[in-house]
């Protein structure tokens, strides 16, 4: 039975939360804000499976999604959405 429950961790899905912008501008205005908070955040492309547009949003933690959502209100940043993906594991280099 041990057998079985590892494998069903090693199976689970993982996931990122991503805050995406407008613009860079609000994106790092939020970064900037999240910082001073003490709250994680990391820069990152907006991933193809959330939006087509090319621009930044922030990767966060999910247990922070409460604290985030109240600043966002506080400073009047615009943000696009937030959204949840799974992690990629299967990377592949795409050649020119």
């Amino acid at each position: 039975m041990k057998c079985c429950a590892s494998k069903a961790k090693t199976m689970e899905q993982s996931y990122r939360w991503y805050i995406l912008f407008p613009n860079h501008h609000q994106g790092l205005r939020l970064n900037r804000a999240l910082k001073q908070q003490g709250i994680k955040s990391q820069i990152a492309p907006t991933p193809r499976e959330a939006s087509v547009s090319c621009g930044i949003s922030l990767i966060v933690d999910e247990g922070d999604l409460e604290r985030i959502y109240k600043l966002i209100d506080e400073i009047g940043v615009a943000i696009d959405k937030v959204v949840k993906l799974p992690v990629k594991t299967d990377w592949k280099y795409r050649g020119i």
